[in-house]
């Protein structure tokens, strides 16, 4: 008798272990469908349509200061977040990395700071009201005034 309480005890610790993960593992997929996509974006203004990965990183390390019609390029960039994240992940940098590079070109007088903002709506603003002005955002943040832009 005290074997069979025991057998079925540990069915019921199994079977509820079980459920708990099978909850955990729900939750972790819907997580994973909700994490953002982002994009590259640029200004209406510009009649570009993609870049390759060389020119999308030299812009973003200041070393791409025109684009290809004569604009000056102008970096916008967020502070701090998920997007910010994952574009210093694509650049291989960490944000120290990051600020210290391009403090280094304005010091030499070969670059201007980043426009740096606060939040995705921010960004996205700036890019819509900045002539030549390119960003990195979540997809669902796209608005009148900029375009998304593809990587080669």
């Amino acid at each position: 008798m005290e074997h069979r309480l025991y057998q079925i005890l540990e069915r019921a610790v199994m079977s509820q272990s079980r459920r708990r993960l099978i909850r955990i593992l729900a939750l972790a997929m819907l997580m994973a469908g909700a994490v953002a996509e982002e994009t590259l974006i640029v200004n209406n203004g510009l009649g570009i349509t993609s870049i390759d990965e060389d020119s999308f990183r030299n812009i973003y390390l200041g070393k791409k200061t025109e684009w290809d019609d004569g604009t000056r390029v102008v970096v916008v960039v967020l502070k701090e977040g998920a997007s910010h994240d994952h574009l210093l992940s694509r650049l291989n940098k960490s944000a120290s990395q990051f600020l210290t590079g391009w403090k280094k070109l304005v010091f030499t007088g070969k670059g201007t700071m980043p426009e740096l903002v606060d939040s995705q709506e921010a960004l996205v603003s700036t890019v819509a009201k900045t002539p030549g002005a390119i960003g990195y955002v979540d997809k669902e943040k796209l608005r009148e005034g900029v375009k998304p832009i593809s990587l080669k």
